[in-house]
């Protein structure tokens, strides 16, 4: 390396890695990538060998691979990947990165050849994934798990460097994209009942370092949309509920159970991998104080320093019967579904009282012969839609007050049209 490259290799260690994963920094000049797959126990012994610029892990044919071409990319001194230890048999990281290495993505960005599960590379640009497969030689010893001869073949590798790369053959190549960009969201917000699901899905991990949860929420097509971090996972489920992130009764359960696993991991030390089971870590980490004892719920008064303790989620009720319908007395609350069967006025529709399916209670819907008119008005809640998509044959959920003509003033609706059905 002459004096030009090494100044440039310095300057890009300062800031380097550019986007966060399951990995361990050896030394940034280095020529050797090491990626472990699924073998934690793997990454301490390899990642301080000579020569070795960063270890780690990865778990899926996208978000994983991504991180890994990006890190990559940002430096020209590696120069090698070594693929080894135990490849996942669902999302086949393993495989997919010797296909991305061989065969590049079609126009859709799908890996050609990946065997692994959705292995779509959504926010790479072509020049990332062309500089990727020019920069680095990808070694495919999946399987190996022998430290010994890893470390042998790794000094073989550091032996035959040919340099730190040169995007244009004469200097050495930058960094072409900086990583994911997400808009920050804050934890927060009031507990409100669940229904349905929004669209896109969400990437729950640690910060140890920063000692904080991480949420971040990608849309459907792997495009990073938001980013969340706390420490408390009621705290941060709130703040999902506040943007209207989620909305589906089973996703608002998981993520509570993701995030407490979570918040249990980083305050005990323990290891978190989000869909897997609590277990200790490999590696000493630092823990959380645990926070104080409380008597109950609305004596708890966390501080951004001290976690909270995850409150168990208010259960969803059912929408009500019409048993319940014909007994609710002026001025009573209600809350029902029904298909729209006449607009009767700007803010006002008639439509077919709807009674929950047993086994579905949620999504599925039977007709009834009963009759509801109901009103709505500008300060009205509108949720999963907009007013555009109330009209005739939509299906709406709708609470408010009932009045001694049986009107029902609509405080709150939600459009079911596209997420429901009625059933014969």
């Amino acid at each position: 390396m002459d004096f030009g490259d090494y100044l440039f290799v310095s300057n890009v260690a300062a800031s380097w890695p550019v986007i966060a994963g399951s990995y361990k920094v050896g030394d940034p000049a280095g020529p050797v990538a090491v990626c472990a797959l699924t073998s934690e126990r793997l990454v301490n012994p390899l990642v301080g060998l000579p020569g070795v610029a960063i270890a780690g892990m990865v778990y899926t044919a996208n978000l994983g691979i991504t991180r890994i071409v990006v890190n990559i990319t940002a430096n020209p001194a590696i120069r090698f990947l070594l693929i080894c230890g135990r490849d996942s048999p669902l999302f086949k990281p393993g495989q997919s990165l010797v296909a991305l290495s061989e065969h590049g993505v079609d126009d859709e960005k799908k890996i050609v050849g990946a065997a692994g599960y959705d292995p779509v590379l959504a926010t790479l640009s072509p020049d990332q994934i062309k500089q990727f497969r020019k920069q680095v030689e990808v070694l495919d010893w999946t399987g190996e798990e022998d430290v010994e001869v890893l470390r042998e073949n790794i000094s073989g590798l550091f032996a035959r460097s040919p340099g730190v790369f040169k995007g244009d053959g004469r200097t050495a190549a930058g960094p072409i994209a900086t990583g994911e960009n997400f808009v920050s969201i804050r934890p927060g917000g009031q507990r409100e009942p669940l229904v349905y699901d929004p669209k896109g899905y969400f990437v729950i991990s640690l910060d140890r370092e920063q000692e904080e949860i991480v949420l971040r929420h990608y849309l459907p097509d792997h495009t990073p949309a938001h980013e969340m971090r706390g420490r408390g996972a009621t705290s941060m489920l709130l703040g999902l509920l506040r943007e209207g992130l989620v909305t589906q009764l089973s996703h608002a359960g998981y993520l509570g159970e993701e995030l407490a696993k979570a918040q249990t991991a980083l305050q005990f030390g323990l290891r978190y991998d989000q869909d897997r089971p609590l277990r200790p870590s490999e590696t000493p980490v630092k823990t959380l104080e645990a926070p104080a004892p409380v008597q109950s719920s609305e004596q708890r008064q966390p501080t951004d320093s001290q976690p909270q303790i995850p409150a168990k989620m208010p259960a969803i009720r059912q929408p009500i019967t019409l048993q319940e319908l014909q007994s609710a007395g002026a001025g009573s609350k209600v809350d029902l579904v029904l298909s729209v069967s006449e607009i009767s006025g700007p803010q006002k529709f008639t439509g077919d009282f709807l009674v929950s399916d047993e086994a579905e209670p949620f999504n599925a819907f039977h007709r009834t012969q009963e009759r509801i008119v109901a009103e709505w008005a500008p300060s009205t809640r509108i949720i999963m839609g907009v007013a555009g998509e109330i009209a005739t044959g939509s299906m709406l959920r709708i609470s408010g007050r009932i009045d001694e003509n049986r009107l029902v003033h609509v405080e709150q609706l939600v459009i079911l049209t596209k997420v429901a059905r009625i059933v014969d």
